[in-house]
């Protein structure tokens, strides 16, 4: 990756006519050159709210990544596609050209995979397929300072012009205080798993676990909701942000679809050679915490996932460690067990080979692995998606953060599929299992009104 940092602290800048003096030197001198590759200019930016990006082209709305305690991103448009293969995005890193203030976050690209093979390729998730990483045309950065990033695709030429008019509008967008969160709107159930259906695929799976088939399998159901008014997916974030403020929100558009939802698990977060995971797995409703941790299918069910993710990380770390008990994880509308993982890796391994060492974890896919994915896909109705799988970031040094897609769905046009799952053991009880997922769906399900 070829930087080019201007030696001015961002703590010195404060009008936008500096941060577009700046842009508009970047991109004269890139477009002298007949050679360059894709160019990533990063320029303070005033402090808003990540969606702020998004609010004045919403039809330009690419992705959004807001977790609670680190850094959140915006996009619009998509510069630069790529599949989720560690050589293509380094080579991508590489060859990028890269004008940045001294301070400014180095670039990323946001993106995701399907819960597995084969699971994307239908409708509703055509265009999803297995998964990509984005590169936005216009990237917004917030944590303590705000930084805008513009990139332009080395095979596209460089309207210095229209860049800087374009940027003008953004800025003002930053700048506007954004509306408030709209009525909810009016929407029912279509399509969804009846609790016979549910039933009986419980009961085949409890079989299958006395019959030493499998250790554990995460079934998951879905409901199809029509939106007699329609929703925007940006007033949808909008209210899981107000009830899930501890989750990390998230969004991927793809056409006129929009994958997103508020999840509470991380899937691997890698900063240099430190690593975090956990393990999430366990679940009750509030009130019912001291059950939960007595609860022996429960505890089993936890120990599972964590297991499953040690052995996961364990080849790449040199040091790596869980918590000895697990906590009690409180959201507004369920409680989970929750294991901290943390390690060193031993080497410099790329987040994105962690991201394939993992999914899917024992916490939406079962033990063991294959087989539990195979009995997914021959008897849900409908195929996951994106739900349950690796929605993140990564960065030109291999770093990167991914969580679990949960408390999520689609929303195409006027309809949206929501998905839950729950983690089915020997003595599971389908009827509780049933109303662990109800739970579940309830948190996007009142996003939708």
């Amino acid at each position: 990756m070829r930087s080019n940092n201007a030696a001015v602290d961002v703590r010195t800048v404060a009008a936008r006519d500096v941060s577009r003096a700046f842009l508009r030197r970047a991109l004269e001198a890139a477009a002298l050159r007949r050679d360059r590759g894709d160019l990533i200019v990063t320029v303070p930016a005033p402090v808003a709210r990540p969606d702020a990006l998004l609010c004045g082209s919403p039809e330009e709305a690419t992705m959004l990544w807001d977790p609670p305690e680190t850094a959140a991103c915006a996009g619009l448009g998509v510069a630069r596609r790529l599949p989720l293969d560690v050589a293509r995005v380094e080579a991508f890193f590489a060859r990028s050209e890269v004008v940045a203030y001294t301070g400014a976050p180095p670039p990323r690209v946001f993106g995701g995979a399907s819960f597995a093979p084969g699971h994307a390729q239908e409708e509703p998730w055509t265009g999803f397929g297995e998964g990509f990483l984005s590169l936005p045309r216009w990237g917004y950065h917030v944590d303590r300072h705000g930084w805008l990033t513009v990139a332009v695709a080395g095979s596209d030429p460089i309207d210095v012009p229209g860049l800087l008019d374009r940027f003008d509008r953004v800025w003002g967008n930053l700048e506007r205080p954004v509306a408030a969160i709209p009525a909810r709107v009016s929407s029912r159930r279509i399509d969804e798993v009846d609790l016979s259906t549910w039933t009986k695929q419980v009961q085949d799976i409890r079989r299958k676990i006395r019959d030493g088939v499998f250790e554990k399998v995460v079934a998951a159901r879905h409901c199809v909701v029509e939106l007699d008014a329609g929703a925007g997916p940006l007033d949808v974030l909008r209210r899981l942000e107000e009830r899930f403020a501890g989750c990390t929100r998230f969004a991927i558009w793809k056409g006129a679809a929009a994958f997103l939802g508020a999840t509470p698990e991380l899937l691997i977060s890698r900063r240099g050679p430190r690593v975090l995971s956990e393990a999430l797995a366990g679940s009750t409703e509030r009130g019912d915490a001291e059950r939960m941790l007595r609860s022996t299918k429960e505890r089993e069910e936890h120990q599972i996932v964590v297991r499953g993710v040690l052995d996961a990380l364990s080849p790449f770390c040199e040091t790596l460690e869980s918590s000895k008990e697990p906590r009690v994880r409180e959201l507004p509308n369920v409680l989970h067990m929750q294991t901290q993982i943390e390690g060193d890796l031993a080497e410099s391994t790329h987040v994105l080979s962690l991201v394939e060492a993992l999914q899917p974890t024992p916490a939406v896919g079962g033990v063991p692995a294959e087989k539990a994915i195979r009995w997914i896909a021959e008897h849900e109705q409908l195929p996951r998606g994106w739900f349950g799988a690796p929605v993140g970031w990564v960065d030109a040094g291999g770093d990167g953060e991914f969580v679990v897609a949960l408390r999520c769905g689609l929303l195409r046009y006027c309809k949206a599929w929501v998905y839950a799952g729950a983690g089915i053991m020997a003595d599971s009880d389908p009827e509780a299992e049933y109303a662990e997922t109800e739970l579940k769906m309830q948190a996007l399900l009142g996003a939708l009104g």
